[in-house]
């Protein structure tokens, strides 16, 4: 099929809205429920199934199916289907992220791949990868290199997002890299949509919030003052808005973590959290950093960090052997030097692979045959990046 081909959305009030979806399309709901989210993905589904579409249902998230599914399918091994639905034949791949996000991520690369030219793809909600992740910068990474690919192989995907979850910053490259951003918001009886992006396509009334009962697929731009004024109103009484979207996901967690211990409610699975996303996945390491640290450790540790994710083994080793010899070793305050170290968090390495544009060839270099062919250029095309951030 031809590129930015026009296809149905499966409600035709939709498709006059937006001059129809087209091939290449990512397109992201912004919702307060995935009710929501439902309301435009099941007719997207019978229309995907009655053009004779290769439908696929990426699974990682926790919620609810948002394509009911018999039972919860085995995670997906050697980019083959978990499970495929009787009567339907809609492809279900399940991915698991707390593997971490290179794995995860290239994981459905691959699975994109193997699926090839125009199919059509319903994702779960890009939030549960933040509550993966506890970031919302690794969130906002998968979205800028998994959408890409599926833009350049002309086909049509559907994510959703939770309003007020993200941070600003996390939003706004989510909006710049997809194709579709349309706000969602409900009453119970009406749904309204918003496009605040859409692109290569315009017409005057486009980007106005459009209302559509419930009955059937018919939308009308908010253009009478009363209906805009009901539409404000609803937005007012549901805003989701705190100051705290100004920061990342992981910084509000902290924020959080820190105000609860000087009121007194630091809990073991706040102490978990941390230890988990900042300092080892390992079950072992983890017992013996729950035994040692004390609570102020783990707040001055991440006053030193730059960015976030974990620190790296030999950094939580060296803290961990510190600490061991603090609490085992009477006097040892009295003859060592105090440690004044800055840790960078792994997600930056992942953040500079992808803000340069070297992710394509990151993924190149993990496969056999690129391991060591693709090394070098990765290594000089990451040098001619940073020259370039530094100097030009």
């Amino acid at each position: 099929m031809a590129a930015f081909e026009k296809v149905k959305s499966g409600l035709s009030g939709l498709d006059r809205i937006l001059d129809n979806i087209r091939l290449g399309d990512n397109v992201v709901w912004q919702v307060t429920s995935l009710d929501e989210y439902r309301f435009f993905v099941e007719p997207y589904i019978r229309q995907a199934l009655e053009d004779q579409r290769n439908l696929v249902y990426i699974r990682f998230a926790q919620h609810a199916p948002i394509i009911p599914l018999p039972e919860e399918p085995a995670l997906s091994k050697d980019c083959m289907p978990s499970c495929i639905l009787p009567d339907s034949g809609i492809k279900v791949y399940r991915f698991d992220p707390e593997v971490g996000f290179e794995p995860f991520t290239v994981a459905i690369h691959d699975v994109i791949t193997r699926e090839g030219r125009d199919a059509f793809y319903v994702f779960d909600s890009l939030s549960e990868l933040q509550s993966a992740w506890y970031t919302d910068l690794m969130m906002g990474n998968f979205f800028c290199v998994t959408c890409p690919y599926l833009f350049i192989l002309d086909t049509v995907a559907y994510f959703p997002l939770i309003r007020g979850r993200h941070s600003f910053d996390a939003v706004a490259r989510i909006r710049e890299t997809t194709q579709l951003l349309l706000d969602v918001h409900s009453d119970g009886s009406e749904i309204y949509v918003h496009p605040l992006k859409v692109w290569k396509r315009y017409s005057s009334t486009m980007f106005l919030p459009h209302f559509c009962s419930g009955a059937d697929d018919h939308f009308e731009p908010l253009t009478d003052p009363v209906a805009a004024s009901r539409y404000y109103s609803l937005i007012k009484s549901s805003s989701t808005f705190n100051q705290e979207q100004s920061y990342d996901s992981y910084d509000r967690f902290f924020s959080k973590a820190k105000a609860d211990y000087q009121a007194g409610y630091f809990t073991e699975n706040t102490e978990s959290m941390i230890i988990e996303s900042m300092m080892s996945r390992d079950p072992k390491m983890q017992k013996l950093i729950h035994e040692f640290f004390e609570v102020e450790d783990y707040f001055t540790l991440r006053d030193r960090m730059i960015g976030s994710g974990a620190i790296g083994g030999k950094a939580c080793g060296m803290l961990l052997a510190r600490k061991i010899v603090e609490k085992k070793l009477d006097g040892y305050h009295k003859h060592a030097e105090q440690h004044d170290s800055f840790y960078i968090g792994s997600d930056i390495f992942y953040t500079y692979i992808v803000s340069n544009g070297c992710w394509n060839l990151r993924i190149e270099q993990r496969t056999s045959e690129g391991y060591m062919e693709k090394a070098e250029e990765f290594k000089a095309g990451a040098a001619a990046r940073l020259f370039l951030a530094r100097y030009a």
